[in-house]
């Protein structure tokens, strides 16, 4: 990030006992890749989490306390870091609402047409009673 601060405060990483979370351990096993991640970025705190019969996933926790989970499902360790380096790297709003934006929609389209408001300086009002 070249200017502000860092949006991410807390990534945990929660895996279990099974073959899904074979990423995970090798991740953490590996050159202590994890620990170079976490000495690379003091400011997100890493927790790991055992949960037994669950699947792996990881959620980051930022600044307001907006949380954003990622399935890591029989994922590598080289996915694992890409995950956790999008997870870092992400603002804490969601942005999926500014995508789709063009021109509002409406239900009831007018159907006077397009008017200026020169065209009411030219025109007369007549008021009719009803008799």
């Amino acid at each position: 990030m070249i200017r502000g601060a860092w949006q991410l405060e807390r990534l945990v990483i929660n895996y279990s006992r099974t073959p899904s979370s074979r990423g995970v351990y090798d991740l953490m096993r590996e050159k202590n890749s994890l620990v170079e991640f976490a000495k690379a970025n003091p400011q997100i705190e890493i927790v790991t989490k055992l949960n037994p019969n669950r699947m792996p996933h990881v959620i980051g926790t930022y600044v307001g306390k907006i949380e954003h989970q990622v399935g890591i499902k029989n994922a590598n360790p080289e996915d694992i870091m890409k995950v956790l380096h999008k997870l870092r790297n992400r603002s804490s709003r969601d942005t999926s609402s500014l995508k789709h934006w063009g021109k509002p929609i409406t239900k009831c389209p007018s159907i006077q047409g397009l008017w200026t408001p020169e065209d009411l300086l030219d025109r007369k009002i007549v008021v009719k009673r009803r008799s």
